[in-house]
């Protein structure tokens, strides 16, 4: 568990070349959720080249601590935030608030900071996406890449894992903390059916599952620094494959060819102290892996997106593409919480010195415990549709439980925490905290990011718009009812839970109430550049090859791409996009 060496292999702005046959930029402004590790598995495949130089552009440094890869002390609600950058969106306007953006900052981007959570999602979600028109999307064209950078190293069950990749994942074979554990047991008994393996295809989609994490067999954080740029291979590599770290993208250079096509030829990329300043040339690719907040501004910052918009800001228009910066989607997620008895709790850690100790000793010693970080170790998956106004399950048929159905992919979800929100007038603090999280899987509500200003280090303007849908309203109630409606389950056999921040009733008006006060980001942006025709209903920034329309040797390959946000959480998803992006790169050398 000690830290990577600090001469981790890494350049600065000034000491690059004038030309790579690749750029990758993974690492401008900002490390958008799931952004850099995407990055790293992209130039760890195009460096096995040994004919290619690759460059790899990243904001943050290479730094990585014992504490820093510790789980639980590398998550962000937990950590010394020196890998976290915090940023509020526009103001929204009918609930009052802005809402905090959580991004990650060096080596590993969010990777560093998350919460490990490693879920596929269910086959007709992607098999969805091919019936749209996404050709080589469909479940059965991405599984391949899903296996292959997972390393699986238990428990069984191990069929339908990857066992050769570099990603560690992993579950357990019992529960961290004991609320979560009754939390499972309450809701078999509720009538959700148990999904033993969420990479499974033949496994229902609706269900109770017990988390998959990216956590390694010594237990540490198994972030994409860890997994695809350790010292060593960076170092074997350097000759071909430069690191520029504390550097930003600023703006992609054009050409036009004698055709009249236009090509992506350079990157201006300058240090984050604002001392140097450079332009690199790609040979042949320049791989934008930003997110979904960074690429849409990335390319609209270069001339590529809403025509009045760039004009507006006296930006020079590349190209006219709508699609930049619309569509933009999220998963939300509408907190309860509940006191239970502390030993349960990971509030027992703030509470109670000994347990921290205690815990650390288990950790150092026996790389077990709660510093594990196994935040979310129950999530039940369900379709509201299906749900009964008492918050039960209605009896599923077989057809209801088949995950190739696109009929009933999950729309929420409910998350057991053993940590709730302690603040608030008259909370008993000396107990334990236990969150039931309903959690909006397939929003309905459309976002929209513009520029702020010409300054690539400021800040997009991120209009969420979440809950502009009544639909979404419909989904969270239901999700709600199944919360209030677990904890019952569990009182029903003694376990001990008093509310806390729950509804007071659940008629619609005051559901509805609740969900606009305690609302939240699960920080997993997608779409704004969505694989789609450009001449969509909801205009497609790429196309199925991750290449942007109208422009040649540009690829997108982050989350952005998503023609819509999967019913998941989309780490894993995002490791498969990365490497099929890799793939289809190789292929046209």
């Amino acid at each position: 568990m000690w830290p990577f060496s600090p001469s981790y292999t890494q350049r600065s702005v000034d000491t690059l070349e004038i030309q790579y046959d690749y750029i990758v930029v993974g690492g401008t402004l900002l490390h958008w959720m799931f952004l850099t590790f995407l990055s790293f598995r992209q130039v760890r495949r195009l460096s096995e080249d040994t004919g290619s130089t690759v460059l790899l552009i990243e904001k943050g440094d290479a730094g990585d601590s014992w504490l820093h890869r510790v789980p639980l002390t590398s998550h962000h609600h937990w950590s010394d935030r020196k890998h976290s950058l915090v940023f509020d969106s526009a103001t929204d306007a009918r609930l009052g608030r802005a809402f905090p953006l959580i991004c990650g900052l060096g080596l590993g981007g969010s990777t560093r900071i998350n919460g490990g959570q490693y879920t596929c999602g269910v086959p007709a979600e992607y098999d969805a996406w091919g019936q749209d028109g996404r050709e080589g999307w469909s479940y059965a064209d991405l599984k391949p890449y899903f296996n292959k950078s997972e390393h699986w190293i238990g428990p069984a069950p191990r069929e339908f894992h990857g066992l050769n990749g570099p990603l560690h994942v992993r579950s357990f074979a019992d529960y961290h903390y004991a609320c979560s554990e009754r939390a499972a047991e309450a809701a078999g008994r509720m009538g959700f059916p148990c999904i033993n393996d969420m990479h499974s295809p033949l496994e229902p989609g609706i269900g109770w599952n017990k988390m998959q994490f990216t956590i390694d067999s010594e237990g540490g954080r198994h972030s994409a620094f860890r997994a695809y740029l350790p010292d060593a291979l960076a170092r074997a590599r350097s000759d071909r494959l430069h690191i520029c770290t504390r550097a930003v993208a600023c703006k992609i250079g054009f050409a036009k060819q004698a055709d009249g096509t236009v090509r992506a030829e350079h990157v201006e990329i300058a240090s984050v102290d604002g001392r140097h300043v450079r332009t690199a040339t790609a040979g042949r690719e320049i791989i934008l892996t930003c997110g979904a907040l960074r690429t849409p501004q990335l390319l609209m910052l270069s001339g590529i997106g809403p025509q009045d918009h760039l004009q507006e800001l006296g930006i020079d228009v590349i190209k006219h593409s709508s699609g930049v910066g619309n569509t933009l989607e999220d998963h939300i997620y509408v907190t309860t919480t509940y006191n239970c008895p502390l030993a349960d709790s990971a509030w027992s850690m703030v509470k109670r010195p000994t347990t921290l100790l205690r815990e650390l000793y288990y950790y150092i010693r026996h790389g077990t415990g709660w510093l594990l970080g196994t935040m979310v170790e129950l999530e039940i998956f369900g379709l509201a549709a299906l749900i009964s106004v008492d918050g039960s399950p209605r009896a599923l048929s077989k057809e209801q439980t088949n995950a190739a159905d696109a009929r009933y992919i999950p729309d929420f979800s409910v998350m057991a925490v053993p940590i709730g929100d302690p603040r608030g007038p008259g909370i008993d603090r000396s107990k334990g905290f236990l969150g039931l999280n309903a959690a909006l899987l397939k929003p309905k509500s459309q976002g929209r990011l513009r520029l702020g200003s010409r300054d690539p280090n400021a800040h997009p303007v991120c209009d969420m718009a979440y809950l502009t849908s009544p639909e979404d309203y419909a989904t969270l109630r239901a999700a709600l009812r199944v919360t209030v409606r677990l904890a019952a389950e569990m009182r029903a056999v003694g376990y001990p839970l008093d509310a806390v921040h729950v509804p007071d009733t659940l008629d619609d008006a005051a559901l509805d109430a609740f969900i606009d006060s305690r609302a939240e980001t699960m920080f997993h942006y997608s779409s704004s550049c969505r694989m789609a025709r450009p001449d969509d209903d909801k205009p497609g920034v790429v196309d199925d090859q991750l290449l942007v329309h109208g422009i040649s040797n540009l690829r997108i390959a982050d989350a952005s791409v998503f023609p819509t946000v999967p019913a998941t959480h989309p780490q894993a998803l995002i490791y498969a996009v990365a490497e099929k992006c890799a793939d289809m790169i190789l292929s046209t050398e």
